[in-house]
């Protein structure tokens, strides 16, 4: 599976700002609680990735 499969999901397709546009008009889609909790999810997937940079860089030297 590569990136192609997934492209229409990212924000900046035309279909992907359609259908934010389409969920932001009910609402009742709480899309800023979606964005807040995948925001967490990468700032906790950074912070991991950096503690092992690290690491790495520790062991390097």
């Amino acid at each position: 599976m590569g990136f192609h499969t997934f492209k229409s999901a990212l924000p900046t397709y035309s279909e992907a700002i359609a259908l934010r546009g389409l969920a932001e008009s009910f609402g009742t889609i709480p899309i800023e609680d979606f964005e807040n909790e995948q925001k967490a999810i990468a700032d906790k997937r950074l912070s991991r990735q950096m503690e092992r940079i690290s690491k790495l860089n520790r062991s390097v030297k």
